[in-house]
């Protein structure tokens, strides 16, 4: 058994904070489009919110999905990235892990319970906003993803620190293949 104070030994840890890193970037990427298209309705947006209550929430839940998608995105990739190049002590990793966890999976519910079909309509000849709405869907896929696999740096961040297994490059080649695998399966050749 180890000590917890020591660190987790990065060589450990590469696979996962490398694709956590990646995916926490192309999740930015989308934002960044769906915030610039969604831009392009943004006057439209406020004028119908001066006459329409349910406009103006629409707007308001438009404005903090994306925002809340995008903060926790942008948590897990410097979370991630840092812990890559800065050495830290088990028990800091393991919470840093479970923080980024937490958070990815609020936002990622905050987001779906929007930017879902029921809620959101594809609008005939709008294929900005349509295009929008895609890339939001996708951002709630990533969110999930990484809320997963910051769960599982969890877990086996904690399992390595108490002994419980040694072949940690073993284990985490298992979750990011199968993550990819997924990734690939729904069409993302990313």
């Amino acid at each position: 058994m180890t000590n917890m104070s020591s660190g987790i030994p990065i060589s450990k840890s590469i696979p996962q904070l490398l694709f956590t890193s990646a995916l926490s970037t192309y999740g930015l990427y989308l934002s960044y489009q769906n915030v610039t298209r969604l831009q392009q309705y943004e006057k439209q947006s406020e004028k119908a919110a001066e006459w329409s209550n349910s406009a103006a929430q629409r707007l308001h839940k438009t404005r903090t999905t994306q925002t809340s998608g995008t903060l926790t995105l942008l948590l897990s990739f410097l979370t991630s990235t840092t812990l890559l190049v800065v050495p830290c002590r088990a028990s800091s990793t393991i919470v840093i892990s479970l923080a980024n966890t937490v958070a990815l999976y609020f936002a990622r519910t905050h987001m779906a319970n929007f930017w879902n079909e029921s809620n959101q309509t594809r609008i005939p000849f709008v294929e900005k906003f349509n295009e929008a709405v895609r890339g939001s869907e996708k951002v709630v896929w990533i969110l999930g993803t990484l809320s997963f696999g910051w769960a599982a740096a969890s877990a086996v961040w904690a399992s390595v620190e108490m002994g419980w297994i040694s072949g940690g490059n073993i284990v985490w080649g298992l979750v990011v293949g199968c993550r990819v695998f997924y990734m690939l399966k729904l069409g993302w050749g990313i």
